[in-house]
């Protein structure tokens, strides 16, 4: 077998003994297109398989199988065929069964890139409609809506012919295959209908309508209607006119725009009723035979007198009788033309006014049928009352009164939060059908609570917490706390938990992470620890005896650090506690026998430490010993 790029696991190589799989050539949201060789007509195909991730879901499944069922009734040059269905089993790497379907190799370029491309001029974007209407007609004639018309669902090939592919979401329309699912829009947002916008049952009027959405793109390079998300789009849709191809385009011939803006009609009673007919305006646009609105006159003969719809037609007075016609001859002359060879004649004569004045009944009658029928369809409806609906029931009721809805939002204090406040025009008042009514959907109540656990949160956490509330972040300060962590917040201006206007600006205040100590000396032992030790301040002290003669001991004389310095969370502060200093110790006196030591005399310093330390030395300190001779003899024995 040939060498081909690697397949993902579970999926073969060789498919029911005769698709050999070569190569992904594409890639959708539930399936995988791999190019093959078919070896018993040997020539290559596509091969669409559902992806492992996506077999497990049992909607994907039944899309996949409706679209090979209704592309398997279709053959048309102008849609992809598809050859032969399946179901790989499944495998040890491959949970679920994998259904497959072998389709026509088609090579060239999906309309999408052909527009990015650029090289489409209004000549070539009839062209390639013709194709796609000469598609959709096909699948019509076989009633298959395809319901998901737009750039890259239709490919061009090298030579140009067009290609309508993908009906995963075809609908059949036949009795036996009644729409399922009426509520659910399915479709791509910038081509599907206002009926798919509304979630109504659709028809082929649909396909027609987005084909008219594939041409407007095909002249301006971007869809009728574009927003920022899929419901935005499709409110566009339901309410809003197109811009004609020319205003958004100067290069484009106005000729185009009655056209466009008919085919995109919001009634789906006033777009074309078949594809073709879309195709064969456009074409005649293109050779320059410009598009009128064809209209069946409602009578051919001429009414006179005047009429209304409650008021009774008046005939016209009779004209004078002249000799131009038998008809309104004088009664002699009727006689006079009373012959035998008029005779049949006047028979026919006869027969042919009764026509005439029955053929005058009809018309007036439809006449008046008409303008009673206008005068309805255009009568004005009283807006019905919407107050505490929700949003989605709401738009139900005022679609189903003939009204297009525009949902705007206010705040309430009244109404909950998703539901109607009012609209506008207002409850009773009349207004024409088909008329735009703004929905106005609360938010809810404008005053704001300042969410109350925002205390001991960190700077983002409370930044996310104001917005979710519906308030915005304003200034930012800091300020000492013994608990807060450092960056964390400890309040907000206005304060935690009160009442705000809806997007008002809460100053965050947040955490230095250090704490200002506090003056601790001239008090008492418990009474410092306890000054430190505070909530407030939740500091570690330690007491220090310091020896001072300067303070009563026991007094707290100084604190380090010094009161008013910022700390970090938990530091510890030292206190001084005064403590006397000890008394000196006093020099014991020296005896007469240990002074008198011939070998080691005393010395002045001693003498004079003797007299300063006592006054009672033997003369009670009133004789002096300037002129005693302190030198101890060098000899002789000492004496007693």
């Amino acid at each position: 077998m040939s060498e081909f790029e690697a397949l993902p696991a579970g999926l073969p190589r060789l498919i029911n003994e005769r698709y050999e799989i070569e190569s992904l050539i594409g890639r959708g949201g539930m399936a995988d297109v791999y190019l093959a060789t078919d070896h018993v007509l040997a020539r290559q195909v596509a091969v669409k398989v559902l992806r492992q991730d996506t077999a497990g879901n049992p909607m994907v499944v039944n899309r996949f199988r409706r679209e090979a069922k209704a592309v398997a009734g279709l053959s048309h040059p102008n849609i992809v065929a598809v050859y032969d269905t399946g179901l790989l089993p499944a495998t040890g790497q491959s949970a679920e069964a994998l259904p497959f379907m072998v389709m026509e190799y088609v090579t060239g370029r999906t309309l999408k890139q052909v527009i990015i491309d650029g090289d489409v001029d209004e000549h070539h974007a009839v062209e390639l409609i013709r194709g796609v209407c000469d598609a959709l007609d096909h699948s019509h004639s076989k009633n298959v809506v395809h319901r998901d018309i737009k750039p890259a669902n239709v490919m061009v090939t090298e030579s140009g012919h067009v290609k309508l592919m993908d009906f995963g979401i075809a609908q059949a329309l036949d009795n036996s295959a009644t729409m399922t699912q009426t509520a659910a829009v399915v479709g791509t947002a910038q081509y599907f209908s206002p009926e798919q916008a509304r979630g109504e049952q659709v028809d082929y009027r649909t396909d027609i309508y987005s084909a008219g959405c594939l041409f407007y793109e095909l002249l301006t390079r971007k869809p009728p209607f574009t927003g920022d998300s899929p419901v935005s789009v499709a409110y566009q849709h339901v309410g809003e006119a197109p811009v004609p191809p020319s205003e958004a385009n100067p290069d484009i011939n106005p000729i185009y725009d009655p056209i466009v803006l008919k085919v995109l009609s919001k009634d789906r009673d006033e777009r074309f009723q078949s594809a073709g007919a879309f195709a064969d305006a456009l074409e005649d646009a293109s050779r320059g035979v410009e598009f009128h609105e064809s209209t069946v006159p409602t009578y051919t003969m001429p009414i006179y007198g005047t009429h209304d719809s409650t008021e009774t037609l008046y005939a016209a007075e009779p004209a004078p009788l002249t000799n131009e016609h038998p008809v309104f001859a004088s009664r002699a002359e009727s006689r006079a033309n009373d012959q035998p060879g008029h005779k049949s004649n006047r028979g026919l004569i006869v027969l042919l006014t009764i026509i005439a004045l029955f053929a005058v009944g009809i018309a007036s009658f439809l006449v008046i049928r008409s303008i009673q029928a206008d005068q309805e369809r255009k009568a004005p409806v009283a807006v019905p009352s919407v107050l505490n609906l929700s949003e989605e029931d709401a738009t139900s009721l005022l679609r189903n009164a003939t009204f297009n809805v525009s949902v705007k939002h206010e705040y309430s204090d009244d109404v909950d939060e998703g539901n109607a406040t009012r609209t506008d025009p207002i409850t009773g008042q009349e207004i024409a059908k088909e008329s735009t009514v703004d929905l106005y959907i609360s938010d809810g109540s404008e005053q704001r609570t300042i969410p109350k656990n925002l205390e001991n949160q960190s700077e983002t956490a409370a930044r996310d917490a104001l917005r979710q509330a519906g308030l915005e972040v304003g200034e930012v300060s800091r300020e000492n706390s013994a608990t807060i962590p450092t960056d964390w917040v400890i309040g907000t201006s206005p304060e935690l938990g009160s009442k705000v206007k809806a997007g008002s600006k809460v100053d965050l205040i947040l955490s230095t992470g250090q704490v200002t100590v506090p003056a601790a000396t001239n008090m008492s032992q418990d009474e410092a620890t306890k000054a430190l030790t505070a909530d407030e301040f939740q500091l570690k002290v330690q007491f220090v005896d310091v020896e001072t003669d300067d303070h009563e001991p026991g007094t707290l004389f100084a604190q380090d650090p010094a009161a008013g310095a910022d700390v970090a969370q938990g530091s510890l502060v030292k206190i001084s506690v005064a403590k006397p200093k000890p008394s000196p110790t006093p020099t014991p006196t020296p005896s007469a026998t240990d002074s008198e030591d011939p070998q080691d005399p005393p010395s002045a310093s001693d003498d004079n430490e003797g007299q300063g330390n006592s006054g009672n030395n033997g003369n009670n300190g009133n004789s002096s010993n300037n002129g005693r001779d302190r030198t101890r003899p060098t000899t002789g024995p000492k004496t007693e």
